[in-house]
């Protein structure tokens, strides 16, 4: 997916926040082109070209690639060149590195395909930072969400319209959190050791258990989403796709990696307090929000239904990223993009319970 004719900024022995374990994070300019994974020795992906200095890059990702050096294209001249008197590692002209703005920024593009552009070099507290911001991100995007299947169901048949917007929502985040629900699948289903579970988790080539899961998840998701009416569905989109992203900050926080290196190992470098407690504040923000959506739309449960959307969520999510953590020694890129898709299909489930218990 990468230009010869673009340049690709790194960051020495770190990795982007992607929570799934199959793709490269893929750098995205103006023209769209992607930037290629390091370590060919660990990749399956490849580099076209030699590295640039750093300079101003197109960060771009999702959260959960395979073991990957963060890739970018530059930004400014698409030959490569460096901007008119633009010296390497010089400051950046975007947000200041450490901003609330830039870390805003790279989960963003972490967390979806939208290519925003991120100025110079990305560190790993950068990223740890960046995930501060994660459960913001969600909530858009649940908010988005609900727009759209509010908008479907109103001359669509509830189960077309859930189905056209799991699409939406996979192709916005470039599936790349079922990718790392898939690649666990496979290792942790497969029965092999610890070493050989995580061999086949970093394995591109999917098994039978990751399409399976995958394809009962997918279900899942569609038939709970396809049951709810428009009002109804504003908790579970709203709380549940916030709380799904406020797991990544709790994930590297609570558990160790289990690679020596790895996607998600960056994170790991830097275990200051400040963005979990930034997600915890912004999860707590999105219940209220969802608490306020749903009593205005009509919903049943009124305000207690975005509560109960997260905390169940959060707790189905958890409990298995615990099994997976006590088999592997700790938690991969993979495990976190798992854990985001467990609690989507948890929150719309809860989502349909609440209804029928209220009914």
């Amino acid at each position: 997916m990468t230009d010869d004719d673009q340049r690709q900024t790194r960051v020495p022995e770190a990795h982007p926040p992607q929570l799934d374990e199959a793709h490269a994070v893929r750098g995205q300019g103006s023209a769209g082109a992607g930037a290629s994974a390091a370590g060919a020795a660990e990749d399956a992906g490849s580099a076209d070209g030699p590295p640039a200095a750093p300079g101003a890059a197109d960060a771009s990702g999702a959260a959960g690639g395979g073991d990957e050096a963060i890739a970018s294209s530059a930004a400014g001249d698409p030959s490569g060149a460096d901007p008119a008197g633009a010296a390497p590692g010089a400051p950046a002209a975007g947000p200041a590195a450490g901003s609330a703005g830039r870390r805003l920024t790279l989960a963003v593009t972490f967390l979806t395909g939208i290519p925003l552009k991120v100025e110079g070099d990305v560190s790993p507290a950068d990223l740890w930072g960046s995930m501060g911001w994660y459960p913001l991100v969600g909530l858009a995007m649940g908010f988005a969400a609900w727009v759209v299947y509010a908008g479907l169901v109103s001359f669509l048949p509830g189960l077309v319209a859930a189905t056209l917007v799991v699409i939406l929502l996979e192709l916005l985040t470039r599936g790349l959190h079922l990718d790392g629900l898939m690649d666990t699948a496979d290792g942790i289903l497969s029965g092999a050791p610890r070493e050989r579970a995580l061999e086949i988790m970093k394995d591109h080539n999917v098994g039978a258990m990751g399409v399976a899961a995958a394809v009962l998840l997918l279900v899942l998701k569609v038939a709970a989403l396809g049951a709810l009416s428009r009002a109804d569905a504003a908790a579970p989109l709203l709380a549940g796709w916030c709380a799904a992203r406020a797991l990544p900050a709790l994930n590297v926080y609570w558990w160790p990696y289990a690679r020596l290196a790895g996607t998600g190992e960056a994170f790991t470098r830097d275990h200051t307090p400040g963005p979990l407690q930034l997600a915890g504040g912004l999860l707590a923000a999105g219940v209220v929000v969802a608490g306020i959506a749903g009593p205005w739309a009509g919903a049943a449960g009124s305000w207690y239904a975005g509560l109960l959307a997260a905390a169940v969520s959060m707790g189905v999510a958890l409990g298995v990223q615990a099994v997976v953590a006590k088999r592997l020694g700790g938690l991969t890129g993979d495990v976190y993009g798992m854990g985001i898709e467990l609690a989507e299909a948890a929150a719309l489930v809860v989502g349909c319970a609440i209804v029928g218990l209220v009914t």
